[in-house]
């Protein structure tokens, strides 16, 4: 398209340039002089039923394990090209935000190769977490056209994103509350998504938010937001109530935290982690993987009138070969599982392409090893669900 030269403005030797001109859901390639090379997706046509978008969050404090979780997500848009979108971040972007040298270390440090790649090929956009403190220079890195404070929200394809500032007053009758109403009240496209940094409802860390419980969660019920995403807990978790799914992804670099159980809680893991939101017109499908590419767990949300089961095979589990025949008997869990319309009619337990068991608690003897086994459950309308569990069966002699 050919090339411009900028000019430094503020006081650190900053850059910007507005490239205009450009085709929707078009691949360009660029290349910075002092810099090098990257290529970024524009947006959706406002038109488009389909497009995927990954999120995590919570990346302040190591970026080692930063640039881990990264790492999948260039993978991710790497073998899949329709994912080279936008990244949704659930802020506490890094540890002290008012810290010029924390930004340089933890967020923009030059020796995290895949750090810098996802930087260089993806937007990332999302809420101020309290670890930016002021925001200052959370506004000069990512200056959003912010409604006010630190709050906006934007249209990507089907897909409308709603960002909240909860160190903004949110509560019913604030000015923020009124915006959030009005914004989605007006919002006429089939996904909506409202992303903050303090989850609603808590597996464990950090307590549940009473006001966000009260005043946003009704707002989601009422104008169809059925994806709320926020961090704030390093792991990740998933609520589900009245049938909006409230996820708790703050697996992107911080000090992880041990979850625990609470209400409404479906899924936890302790895990560094990103997400995989595919959007197909009217069925969306979550795969969620840890910081090795494993998968933690996926599931669907249906606006076609037929929701989907939530697949859950349990919690990990780690045993040992008690008589030492070199396999164990494992009785698998697929309890959890449920049909927000209807009834399971199918569980199938695999390990691999091979099917091991049906039921929802079936026993198999596992060999000595791990054991990575997917439950697909199957519901009275033919839409299936998947989740994974993975099980130890450690050697009965010497307990290895």
């Amino acid at each position: 398209m050919g090339s411009a030269n900028t000019s430094e403005y503020g006081s650190d030797h900053q850059h910007k340039y507005t490239i205009t001109g450009l085709t929707p859901a078009t691949k360009y390639y660029y290349n910075v002089d002092c810099a090098g090379d990257g290529s970024f997706m524009t947006a959706p046509n406002a038109s488009a039923s389909n497009v995927k978008i990954l999120a995590y969050g919570d990346t302040r404090s190591n970026p080692s394990n930063h640039n881990q979780v990264a790492g999948q997500m260039v993978n991710a848009y790497t073998n899949d090209p329709a994912f080279q979108t936008i990244a949704l971040l659930a802020g506490d972007w890094v540890n002290s935000g008012d810290s010029e040298s924390d930004w340089s270390s933890q967020f923009f440090p030059r020796s995290y190769s895949n750090m810098m790649q996802l930087q260089a090929d993806v937007p990332l956009i999302g809420p101020k977490g309290n670890h930016e403190q002021s925001g200052n220079l959370f506004n000069k890195y990512f200056p959003f056209p912010y409604v006010n404070n630190f709050y906006w929200s934007f249209d990507y394809g089907p897909v409308h994103v709603a960002v909240v500032d909860q160190y903004t007053s949110y509560g019913v009758g604030s000015t923020q509350y009124n915006w959030l109403e009005n914004d989605l009240a007006n919002s006429n496209k089939e996904w909506k998504i409202i992303t903050f940094h303090e989850p609603a409802w808590s597996a464990g860390g950090h307590s549940n938010d009473g006001t966000t419980q009260s005043a946003i969660h009704p707002l989601a019920v009422q104008y169809g937001a059925d994806i709320i995403i926020a961090g704030h807990n390093h792991y990740y978790a998933r609520a589900v109530v009245d049938d909006v799914h409230h996820i708790t992804s703050g697996g992107g670099g911080a000090p992880l935290y041990s979850p625990s159980s609470g209400a409404y809680i479906v899924k936890t893991s302790k895990s560094y982690h990103h997400m995989e939101l595919d959007f197909q017109g009217a069925f969306m499908t979550a795969t969620v993987r840890n910081d090795s590419g494993n998968v933690i767990e996926t599931f669907s949300i249906s606006h076609s009138g037929n929701d989907a089961p939530v697949a859950d095979a349990g919690n990990d589990q780690t045993v040992t070969d008690s008589d030492e025949s070199g396999s164990e008997p494992i009785t698998l869990d697929g309890s959890g599982s449920y049909d927000p319309d209807g009834t399971i009619v199918s569980y199938t337990w695999k390990e691999g392409s091979s099917t091991i068991a049906t039921g929802v608690s079936p026993t198999v003897n596992l060999g000595v090893g791990t054991h990575t086994i997917t439950l697909e459950v199957e519901d009275d309308q033919m839409v299936t669900d998947t989740d994974t569990v993975v099980i130890t069966v450690f050697s009965g002699a010497g307990g290895e």
